[in-house]
């Protein structure tokens, strides 16, 4: 009897020793040989929206003593009708200049404080440009603006003086191009408002056994590598970087895994009207959606971003269709490195 229970005491030795010993699959290092990743969008009633495609341009022109001096094409728009009137901004951001024209049309018993007003910083100009006389026309999903002139105005010891030698020209008009969205389909949403588009050239994953690993991320020739701490549930992989500086913010990022004979795959879903309405009260979603896409309101069903990477054992790379967005975005950064993280400021 002793023997036995001897030889089964080491059997159970023996035998969680294995347990112990075995390998978490996740362990090693993955390569990627797919990326995908976009905003997507769901409504439940066939509509045209808009995707930030515009037609056209305002133009405004810069004369000088009877001498063009300056053209500038303005092309994002912005009108908002309220109690106290319509008001209407048009502008153009580039490298070197911007040039900002905006219409203040208040309603009948408010018309002595009408206006429109050219803003222009540039190397050849720094100051402001004033009139009174604009005229306009809206419809749904265009506007136009009748040349209207204004003269140059400036400050000089205190007292606002308008100068009629030099003044600008303004008009022109812009239609928003729309885009049709079918009902009950995910729609791949491809916006300014998301920042330009991008994703890695190579991908490395790197898991040791002991829960901790590295990331290593190629992009436009340069490379960007971490040290992370990982841990898995059955269908949850999740890592955070390890971080030896005070003003590292760095957060759990969580992907769910399967693993097969064909290597690892990884995704990564973030409901963004979740995040929206968190941070703007509820219902904020519809109303920015409305707002920036012309979504007609209750028909939004949902608004998310996700990524899917896939990963072998093997040295491969290739890029995807459907790309990562770059880590500058109205509604914040969304990366591989770092999943997703909200913008310090929310506005809608």
């Amino acid at each position: 009897m002793r023997k036995i229970i001897f030889f089964f005491s080491i059997f159970l030795i023996f035998a969680c020793e294995d347990k112990d010993d075995k390998v978490n699959p996740l362990v090693g290092q993955w390569n990627m040989t797919n990326f995908s990743s976009g905003t997507y969008m769901k409504v439940n009633k066939t509509q045209e929206i808009f995707m930030g495609e515009t037609e056209g341009s305002i133009q405004a022109k810069t004369i000088s003593n009877g001498i063009p001096t300056d053209t500038y094409n303005l092309t994002e728009v912005n009108i908002g009708s309220y109690d106290d009137g319509t008001f209407i901004n048009v502008s153009e951001y580039g490298d070197n200049f911007y040039a900002d024209y905006n219409i203040e049309d208040y309603i009948g018993s408010l018309d002595q404080y009408d206006q429109s007003n050219l803003y222009i910083n540039s190397g050849n100009i720094n100051g402001a440009y004033h009139g009174t006389n604009f005229d306009y026309s809206i419809s749904t999903n265009s506007l136009k603006i009748f040349p209207d002139t204004l003269y140059r105005k400036l400050y000089i010891n205190g007292n606002e003086v308008w100068d009629s030698t030099r003044y600008a020209i303004v008009e022109g008009a812009i239609e928003q191009m729309t885009t049709m969205v079918q009902a009950g389909q995910n729609f791949l949403m491809d916006s300014d408002m998301f920042g330009p588009m991008e994703f890695p050239d190579e991908l490395t994953l790197i898991l040791d056994d002991d829960g901790t690993g590295r990331i290593i991320e190629k992009m436009w020739g340069q490379t960007e590598e971490i040290e992370i701490k990982w841990e898995a549930t059955d269908s949850t992989l999740s890592w955070i970087e390890e971080c030896n500086d005070d003003e590292c913010d760095s957060e759990v990022v969580d992907f769910t895994f399967e693993i097969s004979s064909t290597g690892l795959s990884l995704s990564n879903y973030q409901d963004m009207c979740e995040f929206v309405d968190a941070m703007a009260g509820e219902g904020a979603c519809d109303l920015m959606m409305n707002d920036e896409f012309g979504v007609e309101m209750g028909t939004l069903e949902g608004f998310w971003m996700e990524m899917n990477v896939s990963f072998s054992t093997m040295q491969a790379s290739k890029k995807s269709v459907n790309k990562m967005h770059n880590k500058r975005s109205k509604l914040g950064n969304y990366s591989f490195i770092n999943g997703y993280k909200p913008p310090k400021k929310f506005n809608r």
